[in-house]
């Protein structure tokens, strides 16, 4: 009976093994010549040892059974650290820039797709993988861009696919092709406005960029001005949140005042925000704490948890020392508001430290 129970536990154990993703412990190289005679693809699960949302995956969404089924029947799976040994060749190669990425790879290494961040469920998971099996996936457009196919329409379906896997510096390339392909009445029409809105093709102070901003009225009229007015109302608050969160240190009231003249002459219908962002500014480069403890007030209880996040306590410690004991009451009483109202623990953590700590160290010398 002893034995029959021993049996029953061992063939329990090699189920539940099987029935999870199964990684192999294999270079890329037997990786790619395993999955070729077993008719197979490879699988490339590309993690570090810092990422939280890489050991989440690691620990409930891959040892999932209806994962592993499907997983284990269609790839030879490997994982590799980015940040060691044949993970940073692999990280170079496929440009892997965020964490978790997992890779799809054909039997000639070549990259099938990429699925780029975390997922909640299994079947989330196993939506994104099997992408790179349909006719949108980013290794069969890269075949059919490769056999000479200069379509308009398929062009633009290949950029929005290089984007989501990622490559950012094909599809960067392909769009300034397109773009360079059409006459100005194209350039603002709604089809290719996706180039000129994704700051990832169109970063801050690249030549589309500086387009969009010169012909602002005439993607108005051929986009729509509340899309137009909203992606130009974000290239301002980009700049500003900059200089509210220390990170441009060298920019002067007079910056902010041609900043705001700039904004004045685009007349952005329902971004008040930013005029608020500059006024705050001001106060602090001015080093006016009554209308600085002011803005906040109104500011920051509108805020989302990440906004507050990295916007808070920077125009705030940037004045310490300046700050008298009632307007330190004040503070504490906006922070504990704030507390009371982000959703993020780590956040209300760092607030309450703030509270308890940092506030009553701002006061005079």
């Amino acid at each position: 009976m002893k034995k029959i129970i021993l049996l029953l536990s061992c063939i329990f154990v090699m189920t539940s093994m099987s029935a999870q993703t199964s990684f192999q412990e294999l270079t890329l190289e037997k990786a790619l010549e395993q999955a070729k005679v077993e008719n197979k693809y490879v699988f490339i699960d590309c993690y570090t040892s810092w990422c939280g949302p890489c050991k989440m995956m690691a620990e409930k969404i891959l040892p999932l059974k209806e994962v592993g089924e499907y997983m284990n029947g269609k790839f030879v799976c490997v994982k590799f650290d980015m940040e060691k040994g044949e993970g940073r060749a692999i990280q170079q190669k496929y440009r892997v820039s965020a964490y978790p990425t997992f890779l799809i790879l054909d039997t000639d290494g070549s990259l099938l797709h990429a699925v780029v961040g975390g997922t909640a469920t299994g079947e989330e998971f196993l939506e994104k993988v099997k992408i790179a099996f349909d006719d949108n996936s980013v290794g069969k457009l890269a075949a059919e861009y490769n056999r000479g196919n200069r379509n308009m329409d398929f062009l633009l379906k290949y950029i929005k696919a290089l984007v989501k896997s990622c490559d950012l510096e094909k599809a960067q390339k392909i769009a300034q092709d397109v773009v360079v392909a059409l006459d100005d009445v194209e350039k603002c029409s709604e089809p290719y406005w996706f180039i000129y809105a994704n700051r990832d093709l169109s970063p801050v102070g690249s030549g589309n960029m500086v387009y969009l901003l010169k012909h602002i009225e005439q993607f108005r009229k051929g986009v729509g001005r509340k899309e137009v007015d909203s992606v130009v109302a974000d290239l301002f608050a980009v700049q500003l949140e900059d200089i509210l969160r220390g990170r441009n240190k060298s920019a002067t009231l007079a910056d902010v005042e041609a900043a705001e003249k700039m904004l004045d002459s685009y007349k952005l219908i329902g971004q008040d925000y930013l005029y608020e962002y500059i006024a705050l500014i001001k106060a602090v480069k001015t080093e006016n704490t009554d209308e600085t403890l002011r803005l906040c007030k109104g500011i920051f209880p509108k805020l989302s948890d990440q906004k507050i996040a990295y916007l808070y306590f920077s125009p705030l410690t940037m004045l310490q020392y300046k700050w008298n004991n009632k307007q330190k009451k004040e503070l504490v009483a906006l922070t504990k508001q704030l507390i009371d109202q982000v959703e993020m623990s780590q956040l209300k953590h760092s607030l309450k430290n703030f509270a308890d700590t940092g506030i009553p160290h701002l006061g005079a010398k």
